[in-house]
């Protein structure tokens, strides 16, 4: 009787704290993403969010850099309780909020892609088209306020002889993935459809690269590509010695230029016909955005980055975080053997670009970093180039670190 009282006792201590971290347990959610071939204009989203607050409130995320403000195009927006419909208030802008009463509840909402303006796509801006298209991240899901560190799961729903390729972990079976929290669901964007797909290995980890090819896209030599890919990280791994992420996607798109970080992949333009030709231009600007893996995403500037649904900050730390980048990107592609001009040829013209330009003595790397997205004027009659300003002050940096070491603390080839 004494232990039994004992753990009766020993239990209504312990009951009141768990039953609290119960109910303060965030809602997890599965969505269900689905793309219909008959209606390529946006794709329609399914939320089931389990064991939903009385209040749930959902939110679309802005991104630190494209902010495309898609709770713009948000359509038919719907909620319902196993009991009956429930009704969607609108907070603000960007915040929805639905009375569940608590319970599982099912939100369905439309996608509606904005019109093309008619120029080249960026590699980072969602599509569709009938052989396959860019989905996911903030540009298609929703989030739950207060909920953002709670697991999630998307299950896709494909045109016939669609596949994806997304740095999420697959789950057995269907087009299915998992995310740890949201933040990590909104930093992995899926690429869909008719997809040429190769992986290597570098460093112990796996990686995947997908290509979308236009109908019409030129042959290339897919061999060497890969080659080159291998060539970045496995110089990056060991610069770094080891590799940061445990998968790495490079998601590549034809008729689509420049890309964007994130932190276990990368969206990439990769037109076929620079593919088949001179691949410079699309090398340089591949290892940039893997390098932000490292800097930009990993190490990145108080304040900047992270989940949430407010407009982007600013900082005046893109010098570092854009320009240090662009001087190892270089680096990389040079002790891969990718790179055919000499390091001397290559700073005698940034050098001369530098000087050319009289903003650059007028205005710092920092004040160019947090104008940048400024209208023309901003630093009145100059302007000056923050990528330029951190490269060079990062081959500075580094050649200084050489003198001081005698060559051991760094190398450049």
């Amino acid at each position: 009787m004494r232990i039994s009282r004992l753990l009766i006792v020993a239990a209504l201590a312990v009951s009141p704290p768990m039953l609290a971290a119960q109910a303060q347990r965030p809602p997890t959610v599965d969505y269900l993403l689905s793309v219909d071939s008959a209606g390529l204009s946006g794709w329609t989203v399914e939320m089931h969010v389990h064991q939903a607050p009385p209040t749930l409130r959902l939110a679309m995320a802005a991104h630190p850099e494209y902010d495309d403000r898609f709770w713009r195009y948000v359509r038919d927006f719907t909620a319902r309780s196993a009991a009956a419909p429930l009704a969607v208030a609108r907070e603000d802008s960007m915040v929805w909020r639905v009375a569940t009463g608590g319970g599982d509840v099912v939100l369905r909402y439309r996608i509606e892609l904005p019109p093309a303006d008619g120029g080249v796509r960026g590699a980072w801006t969602p599509f569709l088209s009938p052989t396959g298209g860019l989905v996911g991240g903030p540009h298609s899901f929703m989030y739950v306020l207060g909920g953002e560190a709670a697991p999630a799961r998307v299950l896709l729903r494909l045109p016939a002889g669609w596949t994806a390729t997304t740095s999420l972990d697959g789950l057995p079976g269907a087009l299915a993935f998992t995310a740890p929290d949201f933040a990590t669901l909104m930093d992995s964007p899926i690429l869909v459809g008719r997809l040429r797909r190769w992986s290597f290995e570098a460093g112990g980890v796996p990686h995947e690269v997908a290509y979308w090819p236009r109908p019409d896209a030129a042959a290339f030599d897919s061999v060497s590509l890969v080659d080159a890919l291998r060539g970045i990280v496995r110089e990056a791994d060991a610069l770094f010695h080891g590799l940061p992420y445990p998968r790495f996607a490079f998601l590549l798109q034809d008729g689509a230029y420049g890309g964007l970080e994130h932190a276990n992949s990368t969206t990439l333009g990769a037109p076929s016909e620079e593919l088949a030709g001179d691949r410079a231009d699309f090398l340089l600007s591949t290892a940039h955005e893997y390098f932000h893996a490292w800097n930009l995403v990993r190490l990145r500037p108080a304040g900047w980055g992270g989940l949430t649904h407010l407009p982007p900050a600013r900082t005046r730390e893109l010098w570092w975080s854009e320009g240090v980048t662009m001087y190892y990107a270089d680096l990389l592609l040079r002790r891969a053997g990718l790179v055919r001009t000499s390091r001397l040829d290559a700073l005698r013209n940034q050098a001369a670009s530098y000087l050319d330009n009289p903003g650059h003595a007028r205005i710092s790397p920092e004040q160019a970093g947090w104008t940048a997205e400024d209208q023309p004027g901003a630093n009145g009659d100059f302007s000056a180039d923050h990528y330029m300003q951190g490269t060079l002050i990062a081959t500075v940096l580094d050649l200084a670190i050489r003198d001081s070491t005698a060559g051991r603390a760094s190398r450049t080839t």
